[in-house]
Parts: structure tokens; C-alpha cells; sequence
């Protein structure tokens, strides 16, 4: 009891609005650092399978398949429902038609989207 008593002392000695400004700041502060490091990784991924996409209209070879299919699993882990449906797009049209152009188009869209570029 006497414990109780001197944890309230200490907390009017503070404020106890003090207190709980520190505690919003600090939950705030967290969930900035979280935004950031899943902004970090999720531009990574972006950055990532755009350049396994490059390779394989470049090369065409197995490993620059395999390349591009790591980088869109990890992709699944950030992206929008949106994002991941304009990837689908992209795959299922055909290379060098219109309908390619513009799921490409789409999916960057998205993509600046979800990165907060547009």
C-alpha cells in the first residue's frame, strides 16, 4: 500500500498530463519508425522486381525467372490487393501488346500509390 502511495505522489509530482503526452509521443514515435523501416522494405521490393522484370525481357533465362519470381513473393508481403492485381495483369497479357503497355502502365500506377508518390 505504502508503494501505491508513493507511485501516485511521484505521478502528481510530474503531472499526470505529462505522462501521458510522453506515452502518445512514444506510441507515435513507434508507429513512425514501423511506417518507415515497411516504406524502406516495400521500395526495396518495388525497385527489386521492377529490375527482375528488366532482366527477363533482357536475357529470358531461368535464373532471371527465378530472380523475378523471388522479388514478387516478397512483393506479396507489402503490396495492396491493387498492386498485386495489376502484377497479375501484367502476367497474363501477352509481351509486346498494347495490353501489356498498359497493365505496366497500371501497376506503376499503383505502385507510386502505395508509396505515396501519387
Amino acid at each position: 500500500m505504502n508503494e501505491f502511495g508513493a507511485f501516485t505522489s511521484f505521478l502528481s509530482g510530474i503531472g499526470l498530463g505529462g505522462v501521458i503526452t510522453f506515452l502518445i509521443k512514444h506510441f507515435l514515435e513507434q508507429r513512425s519508425k514501423l511506417r518507415e523501416m515497411w516504406l524502406l522494405d516495400y521500395k526495396a521490393s518495388c525497385d527489386g522486381l521492377l529490375d527482375a522484370y528488366r532482366e527477363v525481357a533482357l536475357k529470358d533465362s531461368d535464373e532471371s525467372k527465378k530472380k523475378y519470381a523471388y522479388w514478387e513473393l516478397k512483393l506479396q508481403l507489402y503490396a495492396s490487393e491493387t498492386v498485386l492485381e495489376k502484377l497479375q495483369e501484367l502476367k497474363d497479357s501477352p509481351p509486346g501488346t498494347t495490353a501489356r503497355d498498359t497493365a505496366q502502365r497500371a501497376l506503376l500506377r499503383e505502385m507510386r500509390k502505395d508509396l505515396g508518390f501519387a
